[in-house]
């Protein structure tokens, strides 16, 4: 069992107060999102504090843990995931877009600011003078596009990257959805259906160290931000949670709680100066106005 010998040690960490519980309100904008497209929740208001990927143009640059998801500083000790609790708050008594939603908990590596998708056929060259801290040998790290401000959509773009093997590649090129909200992630796999929240990496690629360059075939309008990322955990939303109109005004909806050893027999590794935040996809409608709110519990050892 990673971290702990045992259930009897992971029981003993707790006795000795090594577990921490983070709490987080994101609240999106009134903004429509595409249903089935996912959306990348650190850039929505709230607790954390929005995260808008302000940096230099195409420079590498980390974000700082503290901005993120609020956990433990510790020093010699591993930090481990224990359980999630997420619900969605409805956008009103009556929305129901918001159910029925896929999540994912990652730790974000790196971004590349301000890539400038209405400048068709140019190489875009990033600067990578910061390099990976965590997860260095690329190995399990995704790239994902986030739009900076409203696109128009439509657009076609390949990312050369250097894999976890040192050797640099480019990707196939992808399409970029309808127009979208600031937040969402542009990039699908071959149409405007099919959309995926990351990258598709070349055939064999374990992972990404870095970003090369990017080059939009075809304008999209906006700008967006590739950044790399690492999936730690996932899991659904089945019902948004409001209050009814009539009746007995009564409030629905649940708590969705997932523990990593009853669902895996194993425990997620947390590292030291993690960014953590969702993304999220909403298959039943558009997410706008609504509220995701939960808790993360971690323990150490």
């Amino acid at each position: 069992m990673a971290g702990f010998r045992n259930m009897r040690a992971l029981a003993t960490a707790f006795d000795d107060g090594k577990v921490w519980i983070s709490s987080f309100r994101k609240a999106l904008s009134a903004t429509a999102t595409i249903t089935g497209q996912w959306y990348d929740y650190s850039y929505a208001g709230g607790n954390p504090i929005p995260n808008y990927y302000a940096a230099s143009p195409l420079a590498a640059a980390s974000l700082e843990r503290e901005k993120g998801i609020i956990l433990p500083r510790l020093t010699t000790e591993s930090l481990w995931l224990h359980r999630t609790n997420v619900m969605s708050a409805a956008a009103s008594a009556t929305s129901t877009t918001n159910q029925t939603q896929h999540l994912m908990l990652m730790d974000y590596l790196l971004y590349y600011p301000f890539v400038d998708m209405d400048d068709a056929g140019t190489d875009q060259v990033m600067d990578n003078t910061e390099t990976l801290g965590r997860y260095a040998d690329g190995v399990g790290v995704q790239m994902m596009v986030v739009a900076q401000a409203p696109t128009v959509g439509g657009g076609r773009f390949t990312i050369t990257y250097t894999d976890s093997d040192d050797v640099q590649r480019t990707t196939e090129s992808m399409f970029c959805g309808a127009a979208q909200p600031a937040g969402a992630l542009v990039n699908a796999v071959v149409g405007t259906g099919g959309l995926t929240p990351f990258v598709p990496l070349n055939a064999g690629v374990r992972g990404v160290k870095n970003v090369v360059s990017c080059n939009f075939s075809v304008a999209n309008g906006g700008l967006c931000a590739i950044v790399l990322v690492k999936p730690l955990w996932d899991t659904q939303i089945f019902e948004e949670s409001r209050r009814t109109t009539t009746g007995t005004l009564e409030s629905f909806g649940d708590c969705v709680e997932k523990e990593c050893l009853t669902l895996t027999g194993n425990m997620v590794e947390v590292k030291h100066d993690a960014f953590l935040g969702f993304i999220g996809r909403g298959a039943a409608g558009s997410l706008a106005s609504s509220v995701l709110v939960g808790t993360i519990e971690t323990v150490w050892s």
